[in-house]
């Protein structure tokens, strides 16, 4: 008897534990906290998650941020099918009430004969707080929806590549804090203006300007008080260091006094045009074009500053420009940099940190011995870096910022060459370099190595 009792609990017993394996707790779980879950993994499989029962028919389509991206290049040659049907199926069948995020990117593959800015509206209805739209397609740029330019809900707008800003006259966008416009196309400058004007409260601007076709913009005008990050990259023109037509270039105009962080990278002839940004905290300087007479002086503020020193700007470079630097790395492309560079280290204190990237092009360097030993040499900076060939211009320069840098903690050297004989005599001649500073390390690396560290900035 006690056995047949024993049998039968055991029976119970696995019975309950088959029962608590197949439970599913999941589905359990309060709605909004399915969906935050959802969150977690791809919009094409958030989709599929409606056939695991009859609790998830509807919960796939309250999830308030959404991607959808076409596959760029095909593994095996053949044509990959645009997402664009899929995304015409699932906003159809969209239901949250409002969107956090909507992320459509479309490729070459894209049907050219679809509506493909009619979900951008939906989305403005559907009060959409974050939205990317990026058009690859093979069809002429489209036009955004009148709606888009008074969304009310939106924070951030990021359109890119086949797309056509035609700005209406009423337009206002209160929220817009983050605005991206990577090789858009203009109607007209106005467009453009309008488009920034309409954004009472942004901060951070990133602009890229196309490359092949003109975006109808010669004057490229940015005030916009509020902003406080700007980013701005331009190489329609390819013909760096050759003549160019007058009709090709156009001019960059800056008036933004509560900026702190500024990228600029232009390769193209424009002239600019910068007023007084007394915040700067950081500056990424590479411009090939005309740039006003007071432009590094309207930078004087900045505790961080790249700069592509070529002609243009080694004229502008005087003591007094930035008196409050602690990291600066020059990009030199010009003659006699090493004058200028002594300019500017003459009345920067504050400096702790000097980068050189160099390739020390074959064109004769100027190196007269200053008189007096720059401030910051005597008591601030603490590292240096350059890339070195070993030519006797830079051998006395770095000889002298070894023997006369105080509290140098690290030298840098990076050996331009492949030459195994030249690497090991630049290495013995720096090694025999005398160095006041008792706590300094010196680094000597190759050539491969070099880039990894000039262009990884903090």
């Amino acid at each position: 008897m006690l056995s047949a009792t024993t049998e039968a609990q055991k029976v119970e017993i696995s019975q309950r534990i088959q029962e608590t394996i197949c439970e599913d707790r999941i589905s359990a779980l309060p709605d909004d906290l399915l969906v935050r879950i959802l969150l977690f993994i791809p919009t094409k499989d958030v989709a599929a998650t409606m056939i695991l029962s009859k609790r998830w028919r509807i919960i796939w389509t309250m999830v308030p941020r959404l991607e959808f991206k076409d596959i760029e290049t095909s593994t095996n040659g053949e044509h990959e099918i645009s997402v664009w049907g899929f995304l015409e199926k699932f906003l159809r069948l969209h239901k949250a009430p409002s969107l956090e995020s909507l992320r459509i990117q479309l490729g070459q593959n894209c049907p050219t004969d679809v509506d493909v800015t009619k979900w951008v509206s939906n989305a403005v209805d559907g009060n959409v707080r974050k939205l990317l739209f990026d058009l690859r397609w093979s069809a002429k740029p489209v036009s955004m929806p009148n709606s888009l330019y008074t969304c009310k809900t939106l924070i951030e707008l990021e359109l890119s590549n086949k797309i056509l800003l035609d700005v209406p006259s009423s337009v206002c966008l209160p929220s817009v804090t983050t605005l991206y416009l990577w090789k858009v196309l203009y109607k007209d400058e106005a467009s453009f203006v309008k488009l920034l004007s309409s954004c009472p409260v942004l901060k951070n601007l990133d602009v890229i300007r196309c490359s092949e076709d003109d975006d109808n913009v010669k004057r490229c005008t940015v005030k916009v008080p509020s902003l406080k990050k700007f980013s701005y990259f331009s190489n329609r023109s390819s013909s760096l260091g050759n003549d160019v037509a007058d009709d090709i270039a156009g001019s960059v105009v800056l008036d933004c006094p509560a900026l702190k962080h500024l990228c600029l990278f232009d390769t193209s002839r424009d002239s600019y045009c910068i007023g007084n940004m007394p915040y700067i905290v950081e500056a990424n300087i590479t411009i090939f074009g005309s740039p006003n007479n007071n432009f590094l002086r309207y930078l004087s503020a900045a505790t961080t500053l790249y700069l592509e020193l070529n002609h243009r700007m080694a004229v502008m470079c005087k003591p007094d420009n930035f008196s409050q630097l602690v990291d600066l790395l020059i990009r030199p492309d010009d003659t006699d940099w090493l004058e200028q560079l002594m300019l500017l280290l003459k009345n920067n204190p504050k400096l702790k940190s000097l980068r050189i990237s160099s390739d020390f092009k074959n064109v004769p360097q100027k190196w007269n011995k200053p008189d007096h030993v720059p401030e910051c040499l005597a008591s601030h900076l603490e590292l240096f870096e350059i890339s070195y060939k070993g030519k006797k211009e830079e051998q006395e320069f770095v000889a002298y910022i070894l023997a006369n840098t105080k509290y140098l903690k690290e030298a840098k050297i990076f050996l331009d060459s492949k030459n195994g004989n030249k690497q090991k005599k630049m290495r013995e001649e720096l090694n025999s370099m005398f160095k006041v500073s008792p706590s300094c390390r010196l680094v000597i690396i190759n050539e491969q190595d070099r880039f990894m560290s000039f262009f990884n900035t903090p």
